[in-house]
């Protein structure tokens, strides 16, 4: 995606939980296509396993992968409240209660311009996470800050922020967010395997 700060992305990926490799993807397209039909979104290629376009404000990105599908939906600007539940709506309750599969990975994130004093960043950190589990690291030599806690709130998300230096570009802005939503999908699908190796 290309994305600009400020700006929010709300991502899922959907897993049937026995014989995924094996399911029935007609199912997950007239998912995604109910999800397009409420918005009166216009449908992808008949045997697609990608597809971008927009619905309502928000530019969607969907992916059908060996195992799982992901949405990612990308919204301009930011709630006044971190991390607003309500973010999540573009995904609609009654409709992910029709996924075919359960969700194994929700996220909310949040991309902000990075301030020249630092000091203010970490006073979100402190505000939006919790300290003893969060992560902080340095990305893409420099040009942003990610973090998160790896906690799952109470609406049921993980939360990211991502703070970019000014001038960052809208593509590398996006790589980075697509980044992040592919390593905690691949951790989360590495977590789900541990009680049978164990």
């Amino acid at each position: 995606p290309s994305l600009e700060a400020p700006c929010h992305a709300v991502y899922l990926a959907i897993k049937e939980p026995k014989d995924a490799a094996n399911r029935d993807r007609a199912l997950d397209r007239a998912h995604l296509l109910s999800l397009l039909d409420r918005h009166g979104s216009a449908h992808p290629q008949p045997e697609a396993t990608h597809f971008s376009g927009a619905i309502g404000r928000h530019d969607l990105k969907w992916e059908s992968h060996t195992e799982f599908v992901t949405y990612s939906a990308f919204g301009k600007g930011l709630s006044a409240r971190p991390f607003d539940p309500a973010e999540a709506e573009v995904f609609p309750e009654g409709w992910l209660a029709e996924a075919p599969g359960k969700r194994i990975v929700s996220l909310l994130i949040r991309v902000e311009q990075m301030p020249e004093d630092e000091a203010p960043v970490l006073a979100k950190l402190e505000d939006w996470f919790v300290a003893e589990s969060l992560a902080v690291a340095r990305v893409v030599d420099g040009a942003a800050i990610i973090a998160g806690d790896f906690r799952i709130d109470p609406a049921g998300h993980m939360r990211f922020a991502v703070f970019v230096r000014p001038g960052t570009g809208a593509r590398r802005v996006g790589r980075i967010v697509q980044r992040l939503c592919e390593i905690e999908t691949y951790r989360a699908m590495s977590m789900l395997g541990l009680v049978r190796s164990r």
